[in-house]
């Protein structure tokens, strides 16, 4: 699959559009690929999907469970701003700004070309590169540690730059020198576009494809260049996105996306050797065409494999019915001569030299150079043909004949149990086909707007929501918090504001239950998990309590608040939470919870154990350990999906996302501390 600069060019343009303010929060490795999932302080997250080959904000969960060891590297770009997206030059090479909060700037390219690259530099010291996907050198540059980053060698004129005035001036530059190429040839090497779109351009100035370039008159190179311009407008005009599906049994044709319909795939597609699918946008149809280009890959690769075992049992069945054949035959003409032995009365067949070469052929008899050159059966080697008689002959053969019926028979037997594998191949390949699709087609769940916080419902069905971070803390306070809400902290730096929501509760003050589990949830997330101490105190106040400015003379650190008056304090509060699988089904008052006969989706929650035991699937207690991130998280989910009771929630449990329990999590190391199953 091939993307044209012009295309990169609208690519970029439309991620750096919604990336405005936007920070990462997490980098992942997909197939071919890195995915980068950006945050911001109120809008939605996003995801941004960089491939070997283009680059577009996705909305599908194209994540493998492990990531690379590139990839990782890279994770040294989270919690750094990414300032902006552009394309460099006409390359099919997009640039990635990010700055961190001290003010370190890095640069990531990321090259579509050649099965792609990524290549990480400092822009502060001259684009020298920090880290590369895929080292290699070159006659023109090296993408090596150390190095300069440096371009490629230009590829033609760029196709937004061609007007007639360029075409007429390029055309008499170098029809002279290629004056034997056709013109179609001639222009894809004198413009840096993609293939179709220089087919399309052809086909649009209706000018014939061998037709030679230096035949080309005024008049054919101004249709070109109206037909240039007619291609960039509906281009930048496009809001469609279309892929090219070539047909299951074509491994000729590849896969393709554009914004477009070009002319080359509609005969394709009225060839039926293509399908053309439609879009809403370029990106919606790029998502799609990574899940099929990569399911396409994997059902060629299984159907290959298919027909490869196919051709092998067809073989193995050849031989066996040749062999039949041949048993038969033999069997049959051995029970003649038999006949004829036995009626003949001969004393001595050993002197029918007819006799003697009819039975080695058939591979009965052999002659023995050990022994004098006589003749021996080839079943019993101390048996010699000069010990027979013409009937003891004929009753030996047919014995032979009876053997060689057996062993039809057997062969009979594995042919019956050939056939039957070769007629299973064909379920057995559809089946391993659904299977490499079925790895793919995982949806990512739209977040609902309080998980971009701290969150959890109380055991009486009220939102609980704090910060994650100084930035969030403020967020929650100043945007979320209502006069009715009551404000949670711990008594201890680094702790997260928690907010319990009291609308038309009429319950102004919480109850010692329903304090004790924010409380625990506050100490939970705040710097006593990361410090592994067993116990911290935590308070609440009112919401008119909680002041954004300091007293005459004191400073307040960004996400912090003065608080005014009595503090109602928690002591001796347990530094331990839950992690649990929940429905969406059981969020209160969830606008877009679905109903129970939709497809299960689920949520993971982290929380006190007695707030989430009432409404989880399943769930784990935790405290403060030295297990760490990934391999604590994946250890943490097998738990949780085992523990399900329900099949349709435990299937659907299985598609949850790492990142999902990873993100929940607070920030330190962990511990499994209790295994209880749950009642």
């Amino acid at each position: 699959m091939e993307i044209s600069a012009i295309e990169l060019h609208i690519l970029c343009g439309k991620i750096d559009e919604s990336i405005k303010e936007y920070f990462v929060s997490g980098l992942y490795s997909m197939e071919e690929g890195i995915l980068l999932r950006v945050n911001h302080s109120t809008k939605p997250e996003r995801l941004i999907a960089v491939s070997s080959f283009a680059n577009w904000l996705t909305t599908k969960n194209l994540s493998v469970p492990q990531v690379t060891k590139f990839g990782a590297r890279l994770r040294v770009l989270e919690r750094f701003a990414l300032i902006s997206i552009s394309q460099v030059g006409n390359e099919r090479i997009a640039k990635y700004s990010f700055k961190s909060r001290k003010g370190e700037l890095r640069d990531l390219y990321a090259e579509f070309f050649a099965h792609g690259n990524l290549i990480l530099v400092n822009p502060e010291e001259g684009d020298i590169i920090l880290d590369v996907e895929k080292p290699q050198s070159f006659r023109h540059r090296a993408l090596e540690i150390g190095e300069k980053y440096q371009l490629p060698p230009t590829r033609g004129v760029p196709l937004q730059d061609i007007d007639y005035d360029k075409l007429i001036s390029i055309h008499a530059q170098s029809t002279s020198e290629e004056s034997g190429l056709s013109a179609i040839r001639w222009f894809g090497r004198c413009i840096g576009t993609s293939r179709k779109f220089v087919e399309e351009i052809f086909f649009r100035a209706e000018i014939e494809t061998n037709k030679k370039a230096k035949e080309l008159s005024m008049e054919d190179l101004k249709r070109v260049s109206g037909a240039c311009e007619s291609l960039r407008v509906d281009l930048q005009k496009s809001q469609t996105g279309y892929i090219l599906l070539p047909a299951e049994e074509n491994d000729e044709i590849d896969i393709d996306v554009c914004p477009i319909i070009p002319n080359s795939w509609k005969l394709l597609a009225d060839s039926n050797l293509a399908t053309i699918n439609t879009f809403p946008s370029l990106s919606d149809a790029l998502d799609e065409v990574l899940v099929q280009a990569i399911v396409l890959q994997r059902r060629r690769s299984v159907s290959q494999k298919a027909r490869a075992k196919a051709a092998e049992l067809s073989s193995a069945l050849a031989k066996q019915a040749i062999q039949i054949k041949l048993n038969n035959s033999r069997a049959g003409e051995l029970r003649t001569m038999a006949k004829n032995l036995m009626t003949s009365r001969i004393e001595n067949p050993e002197s029918d030299k007819d006799v003697v070469d009819k039975l080695i052929s058939y591979d009965i008899l052999e002659v023995a150079p050990d022994s004098g050159n006589k003749a021996r059966f080839l079943t019993e080697p101390r048996s010699f043909l000069k010990a027979y008689s013409g009937t003891a002959l004929g009753s030996r053969l047919f014995d032979e004949a009876k053997r060689l019926d057996a062993e039809s028979r057997k062969l009979e037997e594995v042919m019956q149990g050939l056939e039957e594998r070769r007629d299973n191949l064909d379920e057995t390949t559809r089946l391993q086909e659904e299977k490499a699709e079925r790895k793919l087609m995982t949806e990512r769940r739209e977040r609902q707007w309080f998980e971009r916080y701290r969150w959890f419902f109380t055991s009486d069905g009220r939102l609980a929501l704090g910060g994650r971070d100084s930035t969030s803390n403020s967020i929650v306070v100043n945007k979320y918090t209502d006069k009715n809400d009551i404000v949670f902290h711990a008594d201890l730096h680094g702790s997260p504001f928690f907010i319990l929501k009291n609308e038309n509760t009429g319950q102004k003050i919480p109850s010692d239950e329903i304090a004790l589990e924010l409380a625990q949830a506050t100490v939970g997330f705040s710097r006593a998990w990361k410090d592994e101490l067993g116990s911290a105190d935590a308070f609440w106040v009112l919401p008119e309590q909680v002041k954004k400015s300091a007293p005459s003379g004191e400073y307040l650190a960004r996400g912090s608040f003065f608080i005014e008056g009595k503090k109602n304090f928690v002591r001796h509060v347990k530094v331990e939470l839950s992690v649990g699988i929940m429905s969406s089904t059981s969020v209160p008052n969830l606008e877009n919870a679905k109903a129970e006969s939709e497809e299960t989706e689920l949520l993971v929650v982290c929380g006190p154990e007695k707030s989430i035991s009432g409404y989880c699937h399943s769930r784990v207690r935790i405290a403060p350990g030295k297990e760490k991130g990934t391999m604590f998280a994946r250890r943490l989910k097998q738990q949780l999906v085992t523990r399900i009771k329900d099949e349709k929630a435990k299937e659907a449990s299985k598609k949850i996302p790492l990142d999902d329990i990873l993100r929940i999590l607070p920030s330190g190391g962990y511990k499994v501390v209790s295994e209880k199953q749950n009642n």
